[in-house]
């Protein structure tokens, strides 16, 4: 198998989304965040990190759980000085 290639289909799946979606990215920071907290930290730094990872799972996914297919989709390229979409 060459190197650099994902092993199965589904990996090649989740490396895809994690390089093309925001916010897979950023819930996976919030996850190891809270992950991080909760077993390397005690008192007030476990606290500030936990939130601070707590809030940005919630807002992630209330952004994306907000989202619909067509907040996807990208604009074909253009050259530049090309007139925009009317």
């Amino acid at each position: 198998m060459p190197i650099g290639k994902p092993a199965s289909r589904r990996a090649a799946r989740l490396a895809r989304t994690l390089r093309t979606r925001w916010w897979p990215r950023f819930l996976l920071a919030g996850v190891l965040l809270v992950v991080v907290g909760v077993t390397l930290l005690s008192g007030v730094a476990e606290a500030w990190v936990v939130g601070a990872g707590a809030v940005i799972v919630f807002v992630v996914a209330t952004r994306a759980l907000s989202m619909s297919s067509g907040d996807y989709r990208r604009e074909s390229p253009r050259p530049p000085g090309a007139p925009g979409p009317h």
